[in-house]
């Protein structure tokens, strides 16, 4: 069970984000809106259209300024996985984001999704373990609805293919088994990843605004093409519409 010692939910941790954040040279100001990067063809992206300021963390990562209300944080520099998500999270929340939005490659449960699409998580399966420390397992993960709807919307205007249902993140890289795979497509999962569920625990009890936009790299079953050129053409084009959404989700307060 996790946590082992409970429950823990409303108790004084040891020290926190805020502390972590300004341990150095002061907490740097973030805009409301975060996006999370995931893959370096993301970063690349960004630099184009951004303006680097002070890392956002004691162990360096860049962060980009792409507009007035919105910024790029390229996590993949720190690592992988929902713990790692969880972490930078937490320290862009301390940090002034007020919205936090993971755009990234995901695998597609559903074989017939372009792989041109988005594809817009609605639910969580929580089968990793840090979000287990925020929000008991009882709990059911979702996106901000307002957010979900304004990229759903943005992205239609844009002309991209969008799915919606719900997702599965696991830290268990090496065990996504294939009756696992199975099972949740045939449930309707629209895709497989390793941090959106513990992103969106971190924003729900820290009481900020959250949502995934995957994009595909791959599908979830052995002998199905993986389309990475796809990957490489279209993970750039969702980051303007995602951009677009957010900054309009931010000036509707």
């Amino acid at each position: 069970m996790i946590p082992d010692y409970g429950p823990t939910y409303d108790s004084e941790a040891l020290f926190s984000p805020m502390e972590s954040v300004s341990s150095t040279e002061g907490v740097p100001e973030l805009p409301p809106a975060v996006i999370f990067g995931v893959q370096d063809i993301l970063h690349e992206a960004a630099q184009d259209i951004g303006t680097p300021i002070d890392p956002v963390t004691q162990r360096p990562f860049e962060y980009q300024a792409l507009s007035d209300s919105v910024g790029f944080v390229p996590v993949q520099q720190i690592g992988v996985g929902a713990p790692v998500a969880a972490i930078a999270t937490e320290k862009v929340i301390a940090a002034g984001a007020e919205c936090v939005v993971m755009l990234g490659g995901s695998a597609a449960l559903q074989p017939d999704f372009s792989p041109d699409a988005a594809l817009l998580p609605t639910r969580a399966v929580r089968d990793e373990g840090a979000s287990y420390h925020y929000l008991p397992p009882d709990e059911t993960l979702c996106p901000t609805p307002e957010l979900l709807n304004g990229l759903g919307e943005t992205f239609s205007e844009h002309g991209v293919e969008t799915h919606r249902g719900p997702t599965w993140t696991t830290s268990a890289l090496f065990r996504e088994t294939i009756p696992q795979l199975e099972h949740y497509r045939r449930e309707g999962f629209v895709s497989l990843g390793m941090e959106t569920s513990a992103i969106w625990a971190v924003c729900r009890y820290r009481g900020v605004d959250t949502a995934t936009v995957h994009g595909i790299d791959g599908y979830g079953l052995p002998g199905e093409q993986v389309p990475t050129e796809a990957l490489t053409r279209r993970l750039p084009a969702l980051l303007d519409p995602t951009v677009e959404a957010l900054e309009a989700h931010v000036e509707r307060g």
